[in-house]
């Protein structure tokens, strides 16, 4: 334990939250309280604009119950705030706020731009007269930092687009006679690695079964050749299930439409100004990040635990580092816990792995050992007449 720093923790939740931020939320609080020389333990309300506006909410006075509800609580119980442009005033301004509460330790959650401000403030720190330890915690559903095995959040939405791919093939089945074709429009920068998830259907319903395309930004998108294969999936199969990210290019490298967003729609106008066949457009969109009811268990104990050591790190003395998870070497998954310099995080960018694509495209099974063991186990979530009782932080 630091024998340096006591006073006040605060916490930031920054970015685009997952389903489990809060669950990383809640095992900071948690393990913050079991330490004598951390005070109070606030949380900055809408990012960094609670810290700015003195407007921080009192954690350690919330509630057991209220903690342990933030395990199945979507979005992020603080409020979210992108903080892009940080002039030098506005940093000067943020140190001036950590000093008027006795911020002595400071975690930040959430996606790259989160990580960004980390090192940022860190790097300050490190010369600035007010000492404050900072630790960040990477949690996104896109999955594509580096050194960390994989990002809180990620499991919980690929078990999401799995079960939303097993759910429509099944009531496509009922309702097609080979000529229906169902999209499904992943939304995300990283949406290779949730475009892959989709995959992990087939665990359910075995090869040869939905989804049957699968559409990869990082790849070349050809017209001619997407058509064929959805007649030659039509020729065996009642249906044919499209699982496609939000931004596909074509083989001269420019986007199949002026609109990111779009791209679904595109796809149908491709297919029904050439087959004679229905076609319907499913877009997750926001599902990806707020659906309790596809929570995987795995995930929420790995954001709880991870929220749990940013916090022993932290009053260790470490300081400028992000959490990582690595994955245990052995036969049966595990994971172990450390810590990384934010500096290797924002260099670089893990890219969905080339040799897990075979040579025409599709996707070996290589990343099915991966991926599968991180949406295992089931969550109930607490409900009331029917429908999750979700319970917001008093602020």
């Amino acid at each position: 334990m630091s024998d340096q720093l006591s006073g006040n923790v605060l916490v930031v939740q920054s970015g685009c939250a997952s389903s489990v931020s809060n669950a990383v939320l809640s095992g900071i609080i948690s393990e913050a309280l079991n330490y004598e020389n951390i005070e109070e333990i606030y949380g900055s309300l809408d990012g960094f604009c609670g810290i700015f506006n003195d407007d921080l909410i009192d954690l350690a006075a919330q509630s057991q119950q209220s903690v342990r509800d933030l395990l199945f609580l979507p979005g992020a119980a603080l409020g979210a705030f992108h903080w892009v442009e940080r002039s030098k005033e506005e940093i000067e301004a943020l140190f001036d706020a950590f000093k008027k509460h006795n911020i002595r330790f400071l975690f930040i959650i959430g996606d790259m731009e989160a990580q960004s401000i980390a090192l940022e403030l860190s790097q300050i720190a490190q010369e600035h007269p007010y000492k404050i330890n900072i630790i960040s915690i990477p949690e996104t559903i896109n999955n594509h930092f580096p050194i960390t095995d994989h990002c809180l959040g990620y499991g919980s939405a690929s078990k999401l687009i799995a079960t939303v791919v097993c759910e429509i093939s099944v009531y496509a089945s009922a309702i097609a006679n080979h000529d229906l074709i169902n999209i499904i429009e992943i939304t995300a920068n990283g949406s290779d690695w949730l475009i892959a998830s989709s995959m992990l259907a087939q665990l359910r319903n075995g090869s040869g079964y939905a989804p049957h395309i699968l559409l990869f930004p990082s790849k070349e998108f050809s017209e001619e050749k997407f058509l064929k294969d959805v007649q030659n999936v039509l020729k065996s199969e009642s249906h044919c299930i499209v699982v496609t990210g939000e931004s596909l290019v074509n083989e001269s490298g420019n986007y199949i439409t002026h609109k990111s967003m779009d791209v679904a729609e595109k796809l149908k106008t491709i297919i029904e100004e050439s087959l004679e066949v229905r076609v319907l457009v499913t877009k997750l969109g926001s599902l990806q990040c707020a659906s309790t009811h596809c929570l995987s268990k795995v995930d929420i104990d790995e954001a709880y635990e991870s929220g749990v050591k940013a916090v022993d790190f932290v009053m260790d003395g470490i300081s400028g580092k992000m959490m990582t998870i690595l994955r245990s070497e052995t036969s049966r998954y595990g994971v172990e816990y450390g810590i990384v310099d934010l500096e290797n995080v924002l260099n670089h960018k893990k890219t969905f792995p080339e040799h897990w694509f075979n040579g025409d495209g599709t996707l070996n099974n290589n990343f099915i050992k991966y991926a599968q063991p991180l949406i295992q186990g089931t969550i109930t979530v607490a409900n009331d007449n029917g429908l999750p009782r979700f319970s917001p932080l008093k602020k």
